[in-house]
């Protein structure tokens, strides 16, 4: 007796469904080309590990789709063929416009095989029909051969006007090949899906309930490296500013939602071997199967690699030839707290074994850093011994203060190498007195190890250390006797002392304010230090050269340098070093002055991210570079924000007064911004000293104490310093800092009323600038540049250049936004013309016009400024005040306060362009 075949399951609705698409969901449109390439091939494939967004492009893409479009979702129940079938053809009879009942029915009765299912699917088919998606979801599941066989039969031969979009963790095994050279096959990975920049910086606009800059999108998406899902945890996650900063400090140890996810939808089910491969290859940046093999003792590198590729694990090819590879950021963190939590004994023994491996790839410095994690210094002193000397040539100076640490100091003081290698790190650091200390204990042991004319020449070489010690403590003469010492003798340890010794000699000459003689010493250097393929100095001194330039008022040299320096680091394939993120600061301040935002702004976030392993204490310029950019832009908060950082910054720590003079200085111009007078004075009662103007830092500094007086309308205290750093840099050949001396002399002039002499300054500082190419120095000054620059064409005659830079730099102050909610512009009588003679002003001040005095007062009424604080600002007495603001309502046929208000604002922003 047989028994009766089972009535199939009832099919669930929501296989069938394509998933809903929030209504808040960030639109893509970079998809958009291969939304329209969809008709045109026979399979596309998203696959990516999971939380990559597959599915969620493949809904906007079948929402977006012109033709119908079949969804399946799938899961391990797919497995069984019968059941496959059935959802298989249920999903296409209710897209079809005459359907496909008769396979439809056979699948039902369970009578044929998968493969004779879908050989009646495609006879039944019709030949010509409207496009149609079918969209297989998380095909991953699918693991039965027989139901993958079926499937590869069916794509190969389906009709032109259907496209299978499947969405995977791996890589379908459904003829990827074949399909790629015939042209037929759209496929895209991790790599085209994960977010990109202005893609996370608007997700994160749309769902944070706080401002968050641009430094802070780009640190979240190395941390994440583009994973959509970690982007939804950041929102469900960060609330304020911060907590974006503890979210980030979460992410870099592990945050444990993150944990939890990995071990949840990553690790779960793997078998174990996988598991012990992943573990023992997390310790590593990126790696080949040939490294694998070393530390996993076994020869199946290239078949684990390809398996955990097609198996969609969080791992991605870094080189063209596919020959090494890496982890996503955050799953090789979790990867690595899951063996120092479940497995700390193995730690050292795969670091070392690390260690030794990277030696036979020829890679120096990653086997240095395992040498270190695997608390090794015998085997970290004989990585310094060979490669020592190539760490320092290409700026690897925290790496050799890290290997050099753990080594004991006996160790140290009893080798040259070691000895110089140590003294430069710490003088890297700032650390003058660990770098004497050092010196000195090598010079009491090494001395008899040596003969005399040995001896005299590692000494030199311990004189080109002393030397950049005293030029960063600002004793030039002293710098320039160590240098020449050290100039005197061929070294014997290390070829790159000559170099470091005369740049530092070119240096002193900078600070003593003789460029020319800079110039020539750092050209030479360049030439010294390529012979030797020394990097780091290389890149110091075109650097330096650049900066040169910038004095000189040759902003074109000094951008071509720049990119001199890029194309060398370009053209020797130079791994990323902190001097690396000097060139693209330095180009950033042109940029700057150039008025480039955009592109200064993205030097200062390139500059972070060179540094983001390094140390706060370094942000510094690129956080005043940023401040700068936010400043000019009108973004109150963002550069509020800086501000902050950098307050904290030099609080905690002693830097050079060039940093400090460059970090000072839009502080200041931040605070003038916001009316915060009680800054500018704190800022006053602790500035660093007045020294003379010889260079561009001591310019500057000076220049800091100029602005807080002008904020402060103490002119009469700022002019005196103006005219004296005009004197030395006049002698010293500064043109740049000229140019920003006379824009400021011009401003404490008009401030003082002294019109003619206000216009002599700014005449200059526009003639300068045809030069120079200066226009952020101008735009430093706010709105009151409008009204000067509206005078000076009034009232000046003005060569061509010399208008069209007028004309440009007062378009650009109309367009600053204010920090403060005043006006902030000076009217004087071409500016007041220039209000009067526009078409929709009302006839009444045309016919009774207001004296400048009072459109003065009318401007600061605008301002909020009360009638007391009006008599301050502009140092007349109240009654005098109150006799202008009669006057000026008087004229105006008005009798309120709000009604000034209001008719200044409209009056006044014409003019400012706001």
């Amino acid at each position: 007796m047989t028994t009766a075949a089972r009535p199939p399951l009832p099919l669930i609705p929501a296989k069938l469904a394509a998933p809903s698409i929030h209504p808040g969901l960030l639109p893509r449109p970079r998809f958009d080309e291969w939304l329209q390439r969809l008709p045109q091939v026979r399979l596309a494939v998203l696959q990516a590990p999971s939380g990559f967004g597959k599915t969620v492009l493949a809904s906007q893409w079948a929402a977006a789709f012109a033709g119908a479009v079949a969804w399946l979702n799938l899961d391990g129940n797919d497995n069984s063929p019968r059941q496959f079938g059935r959802y298989l053809l249920n999903a296409l009879h209710r897209q079809l416009e005459g359907g496909c009942p008769q396979c439809v029915n056979r699948a039902e009765q369970g009578d044929d095989g998968l493969d004779g299912l879908l050989t009646r699917l495609l006879a039944e088919l019709p030949a010509e029909h409207p496009p149609l998606l079918l969209v297989l979801d998380e095909f991953e599941a699918l693991r039965n051969r027989e139901v993958i066989a079926a499937l590869r039969f069916f794509l190969r031969n389906t009709p032109p006007w259907l496209t299978l979009l499947v969405c995977s963790r791996g890589l379908p095994d459904l003829g990827v090949a074949e399909l790629r050279v015939k042209r037929q096959l759209l496929a895209l990975d991790a790599s085209h899906l994960a977010f990109e920049l202005d893609e996370v910086q608007s997700l994160l606009e749309l769902g944070l309930p706080i401002a968050i800059n641009r430094e802070q999108v780009e640190r979240l998406n190395r941390r994440i490296g583009g994973w959509p899902c970690a982007l939804q945890l950041t929102l469900q996650e960060v609330q304020t500013g911060r907590g974006m900063d503890l979210f980030l400090e979460a992410l870099q140890l592990g945050h444990p939602y993150v944990r939890d996810y990995f071990r949840e939808q990553v690790l779960y089910g793997l078998d174990g071997a996988t598991q012990d491969f992943l573990q023992s290859t997390c310790l590593l940046e990126r790696f080949s199967a040939p490294l694998a093999d070393r530390l996993t003792d076994s020869c199946n590198g290239r078949e684990m690699l390809e398996n955990l590729e097609r198996s969609g694990l969080f791992i991605q090819a870094v080189d063209p030839l596919r020959q090494w590879f890496a982890y996503h950021p955050l799953f090789a963190s979790f990867l690595r707290n899951e063996l120092s939590t479940h497995h700390p004994q193995r730690m050292g023994e795969l670091h070392l074994r690390a260690a030794e491996a990277l030696l036979e790839e020829k890679m120096a410095e990653e086997a240095a850093r395992h040498a270190l994690l695997a608390h090794d210094p015998q085997r970290v002193a004989q990585i310094l011994e060979t490669h020592g000397r190539h760490f320092y040539r290409q700026g690897r100076l925290e790496l050799l203060q890290r290997c050099l640490a753990v080594l004991p100091e006996s160790r140290v003081a009893e080798s040259p190498l070691f000895t110089l290698l140590q003294a430069w790190a710490s003088q890297n650091q700032y650390q003058s007195d660990q770098v004497e200390r050092w010196l000195q204990a090598g010079e009491a042991v090494q001395r008899e190890q040596f003969s005399a004319e040995q001896w005299q020449r590692i000494e030199a070489e311990y004189q080109a250390v002393r030397a950049q010690v005293a030029i960063n403590q600002g004793d030039q003469q002293r710098a320039m006797a160590f240098a020449r010492q050290a100039l005197a003798l061929e070294p014997l340890t290390m070829r790159t002392s000559r170099v470091a010794a005369l740049s530092v000699l070119a240096e002193s000459h900078f600070v003593q304010g003789d460029l020319a003689k800079a110039q020539h010493q750092h050209e030479e250097n360049v030439r010294r230090a390529q012979q030797i393929n020394a990097s780091h100095p290389v890149l110091w001194s075109l650097g330096q050269l650049s900066e040169i330039a910038v004095a000189q008022g040759h902003l074109q040299k000094a951008y071509n340098l720049q990119e001199r320096a890029l194309q060398y680091i370009e053209q020797e394939k130079l791994p990323v070093t902190p001097i690396m993120e000097f060139i693209h600061r330095v180009r950033g301040q042109v940029l700057l002055e150039w008025h480039h935002l955009d592109a200064a702004e993205q030097c200062a976030l390139q500059g972070l991210e060179i540094l983001d392993t390094v140390g706060d204490h370094w942000f510094l310029q690129c956080y005043v570079l940023l401040a700068r950019v936010a400043h000019a832009r009108g973004q109150q908060s963002q550069c509020a924000d800086y501000i902050g950082r950098l307050k904290t910054l030099l609080a905690g720590d002693d830097y050079h007064i060039d940093w400090q003079a460059n970090a000072h200085a839009v502080m200041l111009t931040y605070w003038d911004s916001t009316q915060d007078k009680d800054s500018i004075r704190q800022w006053l009662a602790t500035a660093p000293p007045l020294k003379p103007g010889a260079n561009h830092f001591a310019q500057g500094n000076a220049r800091n104490h100029v602005r807080a007086y002008l904020a402060l309308n103490q002119g009469d205290r700022a002019l005196p310093i103006l005219r004296q750093l005009q004197l030395d840099a006049e002698r010293h050949q500064l043109v740049m800092d000229q140019n920003r001396n006379h824009i400021l002399q011009a401003l404490a002039y008009w401030q003082r009323e002294e019109r003619q002499s206000s216009l002599d300054h700014l005449h200059q500082a526009l003639t300068l600038a045809s030069g120079t190419g200066a226009i952020g120095s101008f735009l430093r000054l706010g709105k009151p540049l409008i009204a000067m620059l509206k005078a000076l064409q009034h009232e000046r005659r003005l060569d061509e250049l010399e208008h069209q830079r007028a004309e440009r730099l007062i378009q650009l102050a109309q367009q600053q936004r204010d920090f403060s909610r005043a006006i902030r512009i000076t009217l004087d009588e071409a500016v007041i013309q220039d209000i009067i003679n526009r078409p929709d002003v009302p006839e009444l001040i045309r016919h009774s016009p207001l004296t400048r005095r009072e459109w003065q007062v009318l401007s600061l009424i605008h301002a909020g400024l009360s009638n007391e604080q009006i008599s301050e600002h502009l140092n007349v007495a109240p009654t005098t005040i109150k006799t202008h603001i009669r006057s000026l309502y008087q004229k105006l046929a008005i009798t309120q306060r709000s009604e000034a208000v209001q008719l200044a604002r409209s009056l006044l922003s014409k003019i400012q362009g706001e």
